[in-house]
């Protein structure tokens, strides 16, 4: 069941819809750039900076903020401080635009994740297409 605060018709523009928080270790970077087919070697105690969006998208995915069918149309992405090995990355989601366009539900949705320090890893913005029938 997608979390109503992120359906069509339950959105909040700049409301926090969730959160969510993972400790870094180089075991999961290890796995991720064997995935992804980076040299593991380069990323000794340092994730690939886009590691820290899959952790975002799968905050999403867990927390059902996406409703069925969506259809993504577009990301933004932004780079802040690298994150490394041992960091407590936090995440958190609002939506920030909600608008219709020829027909067409649209909501834009925005993930910040940042470092114990509370400085910036990476920021995701994209707009998504509502389809037809969802809530």
């Amino acid at each position: 069941m997608t979390n109503p605060l992120t359906t069509y018709a339950g959105a909040e523009l700049g409301r926090e819809v969730c959160r969510g928080q993972i400790t870094l270790n180089q075991t999961e970077i290890d796995r991720f750039c064997g995935l992804m087919g980076y040299d593991s070697t380069h990323y000794q105690g340092l994730a690939p900076t886009s590691m820290c969006l899959a952790f975002g998208l799968r905050l999403g995915w867990e927390a059902q903020v996406f409703p069925r069918g969506v259809i993504r149309v577009g990301d933004e992405n932004t780079y802040g401080v690298p994150a490394r090995a041992g960091d407590v990355l936090v995440t958190t989601l609002v939506i920030t635009d909600r608008f219709e366009r020829k027909g067409r539900r649209f909501l834009t949705y925005q993930m910040d994740t940042t470092n114990p320090a509370g400085q910036q890893v990476c920021r995701v913005k994209f707009t998504a297409i509502i389809p037809a029938g969802a809530a």
